[in-house]
């Protein structure tokens, strides 16, 4: 038993939780299992940013996700920015673009959180990996 104070629900917007440490652990060892077992199989690691401008995140295979998008402005180049809501469509954009010229077919794994502004499969859940 511990002595910390109950959680103020007040302190996070909904569908947002803190991972205190037994979770943290937990589900970071279970994310890295998971990429050694792609790895061994010939998976390379790819890491897309969590977050691109519109435009770029929200076209293609990424309009199908669009609506459930967080949108914020650059500040420094005054353009809209997405965070991603589904980190599917950014593997496609590096498969087309970065990586355009490697053989296929290309064996890549991938993991990290994604933020849906609303609507996913449980209201509950709006920051996901």
């Amino acid at each position: 038993m511990t002595d910390d104070p109950p959680f103020n629900p007040a302190l996070l917007p909904a569908g947002f939780v803190d991972l205190l440490p037994t979770d943290a652990e937990a589900e970071a060892a279970g994310m890295e299992d998971l990429m050694r077992v792609f790895a061994s199989h010939g998976y390379s690691r790819v890491r897309p940013p969590l977050l691109e401008f519109e435009e770029t995140l929200l076209s293609g295979s990424g309009a199908a996700v669009a609506e459930q998008a967080f949108r914020l402005m650059d500040p420094d180049t005054r353009r809209m920015m997405a965070l991603r809501p589904d980190i599917t469509p950014q593997i496609a954009r590096i498969a087309a673009t970065r990586m355009a010229a490697a053989p296929r077919p290309l064996r890549l794994s991938y993991a990290g959180p994604c933020v849906l502004a609303g609507g996913g499969a449980r209201e509950s859940d709006r920051q996901i990996s």
